[in-house]
């Protein structure tokens, strides 16, 4: 009997281990399958991201930084510094940078006389118009008036990239005119001859787009397949009482700890499943072996726990299998059982009693004799009272009368009832309609006693509608906020890559300087944007420290202003103040409200128009100190006043100046957490911020 009872144990061991195995085997086997869609996605991804309108338009703002810099030389002055360029097209000067390194270039004249070409490259392959050293070769010519033409002379998608030029060249004007504001002069009389390698092509790419090898979407579906094949298997072997192995105590763990531990398994492969899968590129080892079977031993020992419920009932699972179960049961034991009896047992008679009289005395006194409802009720019952003490006089003639007025009163009741029943239809139609997403329903139909209902249904239509429209808003500010987090960060990180890989490689010292420049430049924009996205997040989650003390705003502001006056002369603006000589006290954490002001002056510094006039005024009003700041933007006005102060959000649409677009999303938050109220109006041209927080009251400081 014994030898029996192992075999069939051991069959079921083995049945178990080919059922992980073999799961196993299936994912291990698909791996070549799965990365050559990985790397046909990738390769479907590069060639789409060559004829990508950001892409090609690169090539068109770097002739025209190299054409400024040309002019600037000729004309006598110094040449045209990259930081002049970038103040005029700050993303133009960066798609330069990054550009820079891997594309070669030639410049002609209108006769064909060669002006410059790349350093990095002779650029001698250019000179054959077979561009045979190229994997990439584009020719842009400007005639005397600045006409652009453009030719793509070599591409392995040379036609989707001639298609799409020719739409770029139809309103390049005005795109030009938006990125730059006039202040880069067009090229004329020139043509730019530019030549890329396949490497360099890769290399620059990769710098905004991804071209690695990530698992698609089958791998996640084979993976989940498995498991479920390898939950069933378990479920039923576990049922088996021939083979003997679901009652092991290793199947019988509490349920919270297998939720835990298989929740936990999930989210890891879930996280790692790209890793996993393309690592090897397409050639498995032994720790994927391993890792697949690992995985899909705890699928099969979780669902061989879980798989107890059917045959102790859920009930009985719960009760014996549950760690909450047993805490609720220990904590019902340890509470003073004879005192809960006695009172339950005493008190139960007595609250019943005052209870019952309570809801009578209730009823009587909430009957409102002046409501119609109650009024039709009231004599409802009287008519009905007379009716029934008058049958009841005569014998057997008043039990006819009561008989028949008995049918009467059913008849009208259900017609009564079949029009409430009605109305409650077409109510709970609407609802229904509601709850489906159509927020217009309208009712028509009088309601009768419902009809108190069509006015709480409109409130409930408005309410909705509003929240759909915040969600959408609060959708679409997402979605800019990882496009503008992504390309702000992405930008002066990638200029770091390119400019120390570069560095690694030049021995020029002066060409290192220059690298060495444009790297502090760019990592203090980088820090710079991080320590602002870092204090926004903590302001928003209300985990700002504060040091409250009671402080003079007018004083404050003059302490601002003079350590931001170079920035304010450079930028050409004249700063009237309208501040009262007295102090205007106000509770407030010094350090947060110094960043408030100077967020605000650096916006006008950044957007009002130079030569022109910024008005600032504080004054204390009805118990409020009032901030405001006037001045004329140098572009025009087309944002959301309502939008502009949140996070990554920028006036500039066309991001021309250098910003994170957080700097009025901090002055919000600083404001609001310290008990204030900011907001921002537009009139034309103009734009308008103002600040309310409340005074000290004096009287305070007497007592």
């Amino acid at each position: 009997m014994d030898t029996k009872l192992k075999n069939r144990r051991k069959l079921g061991l083995f049945l178990a281990a080919v059922t992980i195995l073999g799961a196993a085997f299936f994912m291990i086997y698909n791996y070549h399958t799965i990365y050559r869609k990985a790397v046909s996605e990738a390769q479907k991804t590069y060639t789409t991201s060559l004829s990508d309108r950001e892409y090609l338009e690169s090539f068109l703002e770097f002739s025209y930084v190299l054409y400024n810099q040309e002019i600037s030389s000729k004309t006598g002055e110094a040449k045209m510094s990259q930081e002049e360029i970038s103040d005029a097209a700050e993303v133009w000067m960066e798609d330069y940078e990054a550009l820079y390194p891997y594309l070669d270039y030639r410049i002609e004249d209108g006769s064909g006389a060669v002006l410059g070409r790349s350093t990095a490259n002779t650029g001698k392959g250019l000179a054959d118009d077979s561009f045979k050293e190229y994997a990439f070769g584009m020719v842009l010519t400007y005639d005397e008036h600045g006409d652009l033409d453009v030719k793509v002379v070599k591409s392995s998608e040379k036609t989707t990239q001639s298609i799409a030029l020719r739409k770029i060249i139809d309103n390049w004007s005005e795109t030009v005119e938006d990125a730059t504001g006039g202040e880069l002069k067009t090229p004329k009389n020139r043509t730019y001859i530019y030549g890329m390698k396949k490497n360099g092509i890769e290399q620059y790419l990769n710098q905004w787009y991804w071209f690695g090898d990530e698992a698609p979407n089958d791998a996640w579906y084979m993976m989940l397949a498995c498991m479920a094949a390898v939950g069933v298997a378990a479920w039923i072997l576990a049922q088996s009482d021939t083979l003997g192995i679901g009652g092991r105590k290793l199947f019988q763990q509490p349920f919270e700890i297998v939720f835990i531990v298989a929740v936990a398994g999930l989210g890891l492969l879930d996280n790692k499943l790209n890793w996993i899968v393309t690592r090897t590129k397409g050639r498995p080892g032994a720790m994927d072996a391993a890792i697949w079977i690992a995985a899909f031993a705890v699928t099969y020992w979780a669902a061989s726990c879980v798989s107890e419920i059917q045959k102790t009932g859920v009930r009985k699972y719960v009760t014996e299998r549950t760690l909450l179960w047993r805490m609720w049961k220990t904590l019902r034991k340890e509470a003073p059982a004879a005192a809960e009896r006695v009172g339950r047992d005493s008190g139960r008679l007595y609250r019943k009693v005052k209870e019952m009289a309570h809801r009578l005395y209730q009823t009587i006194t909430d009957i409102d004799f002046t409501d119609k409802s109650s009024k039709a009720i009231l004599r409802i019952v009287l008519v009905n009272f007379i009716i029934l003490a008058v049958t009841s006089i005569f014998w057997f003639y008043g039990i006819m009368a009561l008989i028949i007025y008995s049918i009467i009163l059913y008849f009208i009741l259900k017609k009564y009832f079949n029009e409430i029943k009605k109305n409650y239809h077409r109510l709970l139609e609407a609802t229904n309609e509601i709850a489906d997403g159509n927020l217009d329903v309208e009712i028509d139909e009088n309601l009768g006693v419902f009809e108190p209902f069509k006015e709480e249904i409109e409130k409930i239509q408005t309410g909705f509608k509003k929240a759909v429209d915040e969600e959408v808003k609060s959708q679409r500010m997402k979605t800019e906020l990882v496009t503008n987090v992504s390309h702000d960060l992405k930008t002066p990180l990638t200029a770091i890559i390119t400019y120390v890989n570069l560095l690694k490689m030049e021995h020029d010292p002066e060409r290192q300087k220059e690298y060495i420049d444009v790297l502090d430049r760019k990592s203090l924009r980088l820090k710079a944007l991080i320590e602002d996205l870092f204090e926004i997040s903590k302001a928003s989650s209300r985990s700002v420290n504060l040091n409250i003390i009671e402080m003079d705003i007018v004083n404050l502001f003059k302490q601002v202003k003079l350590e931001m006056e170079e920035k304010i002369t450079e930028a050409n603006l004249d700063f009237r103040l309208d501040i009262p000589e007295e102090k205007v006290i106000v509770a407030l954490d010094g350090q947060k409200t110094y960043r408030i002001f100077e967020n605000l002056i650096g916006n006008a510094v950044k957007y009002a128009m130079p030569h022109t006039r910024v008005y600032v005024k504080i004054a204390a009003e009805e118990g409020e100190a009032v901030f405001r700041m006037k001045n004329v933007s140098a572009t025009e006005l087309t944002f959301n006043p309502e939008e502009i102060t949140e996070r990554f959000v920028r006036g500039d649409s066309a991001r021309n100046t250098e910003g994170s677009g957080l700097g009025l999303a901090i002055v919000k938050s600083f404001v609001e957490i310290q008990k204030g109220k900011f907001w921002i109006e537009t009139e034309a041209d103009l734009f308008k911020a103002e600040i309310r927080w409340k005074l000290v009251d004096k009287k305070d400081d007497i007592a």
